[in-house]
C-alpha cells in the first residue's frame, strides 16, 4: 500500500471541495477501498473520510418512495421495516451480498462506487 494523506471532512461543502482534487477518494466503511489499495489497484493520494456528514438517514419522499442516504449502513438498509415491505428483493440481495461484519460497516454509497 502507498502512503496517502487522511483526513476527516467535517461539511459537505468541504467534501466536495478536497474531492474534487486528483487522487482524492472517499471512504466510510471502507470495505471495498482498502482492499484496492493493498493491491495497489487504486492508489489515492488523498483518502477523505466521510463519516461525520449527515448523510445516514433512510427518508420517505413525497411520492411514496424512499430517500437512501449514502452512509446509511447495508445492514441498516436491509432491517429496515418499510425497506423489507416494499423492496423484498433488496433487503434479501444486501442480506445474501455479505457477511454481517461487512454489512454492518459497508454503506449504501460504497456499494454503489
Amino acid at each position: 500500500m502507498r502512503v496517502f494523506d487522511y483526513q476527516r471532512v467535517q461539511t459537505e461543502a468541504d467534501a466536495n471541495r478536497q474531492g474534487a482534487r486528483a487522487g482524492s477518494r472517499f471512504i466510510a466503511g471502507g470495505t471495498n477501498l482498502l482492499d484496492l489499495m493493498k493491491l495497489e489497484i487504486e492508489t489515492p493520494s488523498q483518502v477523505l473520510d466521510i463519516n461525520r456528514l449527515q448523510l445516514d438517514q433512510i427518508s420517505p419522499t413525497g411520492d411514496g418512495g424512499l430517500r437512501i442516504g449514502t452512509l446509511v449502513r447495508n445492514s441498516t438498509l436491509a432491517a429496515d421495516a418499510r425497506v423489507r415491505e416494499r423492496y423484498p428483493v433488496l433487503s434479501r440481495a444486501l442480506l445474501a451480498g455479505a457477511s454481517a461484519q461487512l454489512r454492518n460497516k459497508a454503506t449504501t454509497g460504497g456499494n454503489l462506487l
